[in-house]
């Protein structure tokens, strides 16, 4: 049976793109037959993965983890269209509140929603209406601290107030400054061996294969 994760979020550059690219090959490199959906208009998972195929067409030892675009006018037809996998993992735009009913039905269409948030109160204000809404639909939600930084003093008291308003992934993703690097050719840290950074994709990927129980 096909599983399917959200990865979303109102707060623009909170990590959607990097979280979702690093599942899909996480899933690809543990077996799964995985599809990106790219829901985004400017298409930032979608050029990835046009770059990714280019770069397997060169070195096919990396693993495929073909994307395809969707809109959120017909959200249902590019589900449909990705339904042979075992896992799709969607990419959102950031603009929660200007496509409020197709995102909200694509996360009761969802075994996972994962809501990525950076540590500041901005996000905090931003990402708790949207947990709400999750809440209120009965949607099976997890926010992801992204670019965490505990040696912040802001740090902690940011995370406690986000603990308030929603369920926190027990794994946090580091301030990581060449994380987008391998993305130029479509690429993650997950596709090279002893990469730094590596572990905590590598753990959140864990934690999202058990949440969907695949």
């Amino acid at each position: 049976m096909t599983k399917v994760v959200l990865v979303s979020s109102p707060k623009g550059g909170s990590g959607k793109s990097v979280i979702a690219r690093h599942l899909l090959t996480a899933a690809a490199q543990s077996g799964l037959n995985v599809i990106g959906v790219d829901y985004d208009r400017q298409g930032t998972l979608d050029k990835w993965g046009q770059r990714r195929a280019q770069t397997l067409s060169k070195f096919p030892e990396f693993v495929p983890v073909p994307v395809i675009a969707g809109s959120l006018q017909n959200w249902r037809a590019a589900l449909k269209s990705a339904a042979r996998a075992d896992l799709i993992v969607i990419d959102t735009p950031p603009s929660v509140e200007d496509h409020m009913a197709a995102i909200t039905n694509l996360a009761q269409a969802s075994d996972l929603v994962i809501v990525p948030s950076v540590c500041t109160q901005d996000d905090v204000d931003s990402v708790a209406p949207w947990v709400e809404v999750l809440k209120t639909t009965k949607c099976d939600s997890v926010l992801v601290l992204n670019r965490a930084n505990r040696r912040t003093n802001s740090f902690a008291k940011v995370r406690g107030r986000l603990i308030k308003v929603a369920d926190v992934c027990p794994v946090e993703l580091p301030q990581l400054e060449d994380v987008h690097v391998p993305s130029t050719q479509g690429l993650t840290l997950l596709d090279f061996t002893k990469s730094r950074g590596q572990e905590p994709f590598e753990e959140l990927w864990a934690f999202t294969k058990r949440k969907v129980q695949l």
